[in-house]
């Protein structure tokens, strides 16, 4: 009798006990935040839809004139492999991309290759801002430098998983041993890294805001500073 009592006491328990357990709410499962699109932001698929992938194989156009008297035309190729995410410092934000350039001068033909970097200052979050560039350049007019200057356009909103996709006027001067010189171009710059995906989703990106008043879509911290 006492045997029965005790297992009847102990099924009580266990079934008064199920109906807590139950209640209690699942622990959420951590995001998954290692999967991600191929294209992470509409951004990309846009420039994909819109063939801006090609931009580096379709040359831009530089008028140039110097202390030569006669001036010229220059086809120029730049290429930028990849561009660093924004850098959202106190004030506006920069971006910072390096880049080749092989040139080709117009009657009479001469080849020049240009390497070195373009920095883009953003007012925040604008879309209009300015650049400054300088490279070294190379060719059968002579070597020395280059610094430029311009403005530009970032055709979409920025964020720290994508890279500017812009619209530049851009002046150069340019210092050889055969003097010195200077040109104008209007260009279309696609850094090829906004094809590259990333550990992040897009909606995860643009969620995070800024530590920084005025800036909701770029942040601050390890991640940034660091490309996609």
């Amino acid at each position: 009798m006492t045997r029965a009592l005790a297992v009847g006491s102990l099924l009580s328990v266990l079934l008064a006990a199920s109906p807590a357990r139950a209640d209690v709410p699942a622990t959420p499962e951590p995001p998954d935040t290692e999967r991600a699109p191929a294209l992470v932001s509409w951004k990309r698929v846009l420039c994909l839809y819109t063939g801006c992938f090609l931009e580096p194989l379709v040359p831009d156009v530089r008028y140039e004139w110097g202390s030569r008297p006669r001036e010229h035309w220059v086809l120029s190729w730049p290429v930028h492999p990849w561009a660093l995410p924004a850098w959202d410092i106190p004030g506006p934000t920069l971006v910072l991309s390096p880049f080749v350039e092989p040139q080709l001068r117009l009657s009479p033909a001469v080849f020049r290759l240009l390497g070195g970097a373009r920095l883009y200052v953003f007012p925040d979050t604008a879309r209009l801002g300015a650049l400054v560039e300088g490279a070294g350049v190379w060719g059968g007019d002579g070597s020395g430098g280059v610094a430029g200057l311009g403005l530009t356009y970032d055709l979409i909103e920025r964020h720290r998983d994508t890279v500017p996709w812009t619209l530049s006027v851009v002046l150069r001067r340019t210092w050889t041993g055969e003097g010195a010189r200077m040109d104008v171009s209007f260009d279309v710059t696609v850094p090829l890294n906004m094809f590259r995906g990333t550990t992040r989703n897009s909606g995860d990106a643009v969620a995070q805001p800024s530590y920084r008043n005025g800036n909701p879509t770029l942040g601050v911290g390890p991640g940034v500073f660091a490309i996609p």
